[in-house]
């Protein structure tokens, strides 16, 4: 997705890329992994070259502050200009995102712009634990710096059948017991868990 925006001069110019996670991997490996998935067109190689050219990459742990202040200076280096901002985009297991908002807040709060932080995943298990995580994001982010994506984003399509149906009068004479032998709603994806069995055991799908 962000080689499409890219590709398409969607971005800011000098906008760059670091690539965090607890896996060791050099730069080269992670372009490696990803060529798989990135749709890159005869004629493109040129501005694919500059796409990775923009890239860095730090392991580091998640619940370890020395380990954001070494971020902080990776993505200090890349901030020549009077204005800096920052978005972080966190596709990481809701286990971790205590420890990383906090050391974000902590290490690598921008201080030529805004800071603004993505919050990827099923946001919470249930009510109580949704409201725990609201609670200590605010405590640390005004409002306007949070942005929230839940995986789950057809269940509303799914829960407003009934209101579909009703609220509109080419689907309500046809949308009965006489003409619907049966629903089907599927949920589907082309691969395995790969890896990501732990996370499943807690959150998502499987629960």
């Amino acid at each position: 997705t962000i080689w499409y925006l890219y590709r398409d001069n969607l971005l800011p110019q000098n906008t760059k890329f670091i690539g965090y996670s607890r896996t060791k991997q050099s730069l080269p490996e992670v372009r490696e992994k990803c060529k798989k998935y990135m749709k890159v067109r005869p004629g493109e190689e040129r501005k694919l070259a500059e796409f990775w050219q923009a890239h860095d990459y730090l392991a580091g742990s998640y619940d370890k502050r020395i380990d954001f202040e070494l971020l902080n200076q990776l993505i200090t280096k890349y901030e020549k200009g009077p204005v800096a901002n920052r978005i972080f985009y966190l596709a990481v297991p809701p286990t971790v995102f205590e420890d990383v908002t906090v050391n974000i807040k902590n290490a690598c709060i921008s201080i030529k712009g805004f800071t603004r932080v993505i919050i990827e995943k099923p946001f919470g298990r249930d009510d109580v634990s949704s409201d725990k995580l609201s609670n200590h994001l605010s405590g640390l982010f005004k409002e306007e710096q949070i942005y929230r994506i839940d995986h789950y984003l057809g269940k509303e399509m799914v829960q407003n059948l009934m209101t579909i149906r009703f609220a509109n009068q080419i689907f309500n004479p046809a949308w009965n017991r006489e003409n619907v032998a049966a629903v089907l709603i599927s949920f589907k994806e082309p691969f395995g868990t790969e890896g990501r069995g732990g996370y499943f055991d807690d959150f998502g799908i499987i629960r």
